[in-house]
């Protein structure tokens, strides 16, 4: 893999910092998995490549699928064990597309090519092609993704979520010879273009779906603000899936190595969380001021129920922290100066604080790594 001089990479840095100023290398994790953040290549290229999604993420149109679809696939996930981050995958194949069909025929919301499929019990030559069935097409992403994992730790010996993604996108056996030929690191393989891509993709729709407010500040503006008439409505809560019966779905295991997610769930649980709750320790704190009407980038005050002690800083009970304002579907994210390592939480251990009840005195929750 070509990698790019010291001078270019300095140069590109300087330019992306001017754009992302909160761009810097820190943790970023896909699967539980910690990516090399102090290997300048995979920086380099990381941001590059959330630079180029970022707009992609805010239209309205994918927002609104995304809303849609996105919990009908954590719930997908959950049954099956596999980790939530894999929910991702779905916007990179698709932009969660039902229609959506590429040049060599993979098709619908996971872009199954046909032979994988069919190994899944799915529908295809018929009048009616499965792979546009949600649901079905959905349970047979989780099992391919199940079955890529299980060989390349059966090959291997390894369990790697990231080439498990990998796989999904170039097929298992053509990750298994790069193995082979390469070893086991995703960031220093051989892979086609597309490949070679594919799992930033991912890590960088993940970053700005779950951390906007720190990408945002740079372009002056926020982006991720829905337009009024574009607005979500009306009640989300049955939004879910029916899984009943699709525990007997007819699916021919012998020709897919034997696996099901059940066979294979104690394995795949102890590696299902991105970010677990271990990670991280909470302390309270308070809105501090009256905020009548917020606007993106204004400053926002906590009050410390309890001490704050991260990244060589401390600030003491009591002490006021300042954070700056970000709204993103109605709900006001606070970026607090600190990157991933403090986030903000709600008293419902929702990430950020809902539009119409930031007040004075309104507890929060604090979020901070255990090892920033």
């Amino acid at each position: 893999m070509k990698r790019s001089s010291p001078i270019r990479f300095l140069f590109t840095m300087a330019l992306l910092f001017c754009f992302l100023p909160m761009a810097r290398a820190h943790d970023i994790y896909f699967c539980g998995e910690k990516i090399p953040m102090d290997d300048k290549f995979v920086v380099n290229k990381l941001m590059n490549i959330i630079r180029q999604q970022f707009n992609y993420i805010n239209f309205p149109a994918l927002r609104k699928r995304i809303n849609e679809h996105m919990p009908k696939v954590e719930e997908w996930l959950r049954a099956t064990s596999l980790p939530q981050d894999f929910k991702y995958l779905a916007i990179v194949e698709s932009g969660f597309k039902n229609d959506a069909q590429s040049g060599v025929g993979a098709l619908g919301f996971w872009q199954l090519m046909k032979p994988t499929a069919r190994d899944w019990g799915l529908s295809v030559d018929g009048p009616v092609d499965e792979r546009t069935d949600f649901d079905k097409c959905t349970y047979a992403a989780c099992l391919e993704l199940a079955r890529n994992y299980s060989q390349i730790r059966r090959s291997f010996g390894i369990s790697s979520w990231v080439l498990t993604a990998a796989a999904f996108n170039v097929g298992v056996g053509q990750i298994k010879k790069t193995i082979s030929r390469d070893g086991a690191n995703y960031f220093t393989m051989r892979l086609n273009d597309e490949t070679a891509a594919y799992v930033y993709k991912i890590i960088a729709i993940k970053e700005l779906y779950e951390y906007p407010e720190l990408y945002m500040k740079g372009f002056g503006y926020n982006v991720f603000t829905t337009p009024p008439d574009q607005k979500k409505t009306g009640d989300n809560s049955k939004t879910g899936s029916d899984l009943s019966g699709f525990g007997a779905m007819k699916v021919d295991v012998n020709a897919a190595d034997g696996l099901h997610p059940e066979n294979i769930k104690q394995g795949l649980k102890k590696n299902s969380s991105a970010v677990t709750e271990e990670a991280f320790y909470s302390i309270t704190g308070k809105i501090s001021g009256k905020y009548k009407k917020i606007a993106d980038g204004d400053n926002i005050d906590i009050e410390l129920d309890d001490d704050l002690n991260v990244t060589n800083r401390f600030f003491a009970k009591g002490s006021i922290i300042k954070g700056r304002a970000w709204i993103i579907d109605d709900r006001v994210m606070i970026d607090l100066g600190f990157d991933h390592d403090v986030i903000l939480f709600d008293k419902n251990d929702v990430k950020g604080i809902p539009l119409k009840k930031v007040k004075n005195k309104l507890k929060v929750i604090i979020k901070i790594s255990k090892d920033p």
